[in-house]
């Protein structure tokens, strides 16, 4: 028999719990804490059986004409089978609301047995995504020489030619959310991008992941800002949470090199893997080249399933969706 619970202690010990289940990033406390600015609620929920532990979400919520609506990124976390009608009445308890949708995102490699549980628990895939389901992963494991070795030749290239340059790659140990954000403005300017991130949203990262976050920045010969890279750590594995580049940063290989000396910092500080946070080998081959280049594999994760207590809300939701442009 299992219970859901929610839980109200404190952030060390929802992530105490966390890392013990196995669970991702995006689960956190803290990313909880910062999706708040964004106008979502944090609603965490776990399920214990015989006294332990056995499941956890952190559930983002928002209220859409008057009925919530949910997003679980990058969890649950725990088996499959624990996501079912028991998992949803306890969340719309926390709601207060029997009427809601929920969409979730499983950041894991797909299982086969874990698909025929989450479709036999009642959830379904949408018809329209907000992602591709794919990511890639990296190894951490090993000298910097060998994992050198696991990058593509035209990887490694562009990475020694970074070094011609004069660049000052550093940990950004207390990062300006204001300098931050110019170069975010610089780069979505630069690639007709729409906005990533919020200053007010980097603020919030900055104050709310505490040592969870880790930045690194590359600045040129005169001390000028060209590349930002960061991640979110959690367990044995980081997440790539952040990354921006002006104009001037692709003539130099300020990215190579911003980069790869994260994943050099995470691997000398004992993670085991470096998730580069979803790939779009269509849509955004460029990026998806450069994530490849690393030698990370690439990986289908379980993705999205959602799930509406009233028939017609997930035809409504999908459509919303595809007005917007989803994947």
């Amino acid at each position: 028999m299992v219970n859901w619970n929610l839980y109200g202690g404190q952030a060390d010990g929802w992530d105490k719990q966390l890392e013990a289940l196995g669970g991702g990033f995006y689960q956190s406390y803290g990313w909880g804490e910062v999706r708040r600015v964004a106008g979502w609620q944090p609603v965490r929920l776990l399920a214990t059986s015989s006294g332990q532990v056995v499941a956890a979400a952190s559930v983002l919520s928002q209220r859409r004409a008057g009925i919530p609506v949910c997003w679980i990124p990058g969890g649950p976390v725990g088996p499959a089978v624990h996501f079912d009608a028991g998992f949803r009445s306890a969340l719309g308890r926390s709601l207060g609301s029997r009427i809601f949708y929920c969409r979730m995102s499983l950041l894991r490699e797909s299982q086969p047995e874990e698909k025929e549980s989450l479709a036999r628990a009642g959830w379904k895939r949408p018809a329209v995504s907000m992602s591709t389901g794919l990511t890639m992963l990296c190894s951490l494991k090993g000298e910097e020489s060998e994992r050198l070795k696991r990058t593509s030749s035209n990887w490694r290239h562009n990475l020694k030619r970074s070094g011609h340059y004069g660049l000052r790659i550093e940990r950004w140990e207390q990062p300006d959310p204001a300098e931050l954000s110019a170069l975010y403005r610089e780069m979505e300017a630069l690639k007709s991008l729409p906005v990533q991130h919020s200053e007010a949203e980097l603020e919030a990262m900055l104050i709310n992941l505490g040592e969870r976050l880790v930045m690194f920045r590359c600045l040129d010969a005169e001390g000028k800002l060209l590349a930002v890279r960061a991640a979110g750590l959690l367990g044995d594995t980081a997440w790539d949470l952040l990354a921006a580049a002006g104009a001037n940063a692709r003539k130099v290989y300020a990215s190579h090199a911003t980069l790869w000396a994260l994943l050099d910092h995470c691997s000398r500080g004992g993670l085991l893997h470096y998730d580069l946070s979803g790939v779009d080998p269509i849509l955004n081959k460029g990026v998806y080249d450069f994530k490849q280049g690393t030698g990370a594999r690439l990986v289908e994760c379980l993705g999205e399933w959602e799930w509406a207590s009233l028939p017609g809300m997930c035809l409504a939701f999908n459509w919303v969706l595809k007005r917007r442009g989803g994947a």
